[in-house]
């Protein structure tokens, strides 16, 4: 239980970043047609917001299923990568059963934060996502409850600040130059798209999902 609460502690910055996100999609999920009970599964089950935002938008414009599919595996074809990174260098010490329970979360932010750490207990890297997973969860629900109430000016910073978060909180950490490439490359699009809306909020996070899948993939591949 000590690993785990200092896993969970270990990603409150990303939590802070989530909540606001999570709440944009429920919103916009909402609005786009999407039930409640849809949308807050999409958060459980998926847990991937820019496959997530995709979808969403891929729905608004009544794109056949196939292309939804298509455009969310595409999007989440950077976990590749990721996830050979992390069994390489953290996960090859574990069971196959507690390797595959860790595959469900994760994510950008946890594997960029794990990537800096030591190897560390089954338990520290289960607080990171579920800390995380729930998150990403209530704000999803919030979202869908409040809709489109939420200004949309409050939500302008939400990945900004997420970016800005995983920064701030590895300043004193040896992260890997492509990493902070990846967050460089998000803060700069957040910024560049921010006027755009919706569209820009997509657009800048595919332009990160496919700088993670081009930057991390190739240091995988070297190590």
């Amino acid at each position: 239980m000590k690993d785990f609460v200092r896993g969970a502690s270990r990603v409150l910055g990303v939590v802070v970043g989530f909540l606001p996100i999570a709440m944009s999609f429920g919103a916009v999920s909402v609005q786009a047609g999407i039930s409640d009970a849809a949308t807050v599964g999409m958060s459980v089950f998926v847990f991937a917001g820019a496959a997530q935002f995709a979808i969403v938008e891929a729905v608004r414009q009544h794109l056949p299923w196939f292309s939804i599919v298509l455009t969310a595996l595409i999007i989440n074809l950077r976990h590749i990568p990721m996830s050979l990174a992390a069994v390489h260098n953290l996960y090859n010490r574990f069971e196959w059963p507690k390797r595959w329970l860790l595959a469900q979360g994760l994510i950008d932010e946890t594997f960029a934060l794990e990537m800096s750490d030591q190897a560390e207990p089954f338990g520290y890297y289960l607080g990171m996502r579920f800390c995380c997973w729930m998150s990403w969860i209530t704000g999803t629900w919030l979202g869908s409850q409040l809709g489109m109430q939420i200004p949309e000016r409050w939500l302008q910073f939400a990945l900004p600040g997420l970016f800005l978060c995983l920064l701030t909180s590895s300043v004193s950490q040896r992260w890997g130059r492509q990493v902070l490439v990846v967050l460089g490359i998000g803060i700069a699009l957040v910024v560049a798209t921010q006027a755009w809306g919706s569209t820009g909020t997509l657009l800048a996070i595919v332009g990160v999902a496919v700088a993670a899948t081009l930057l991390l993939g190739t240091q995988t591949a070297t190590e």
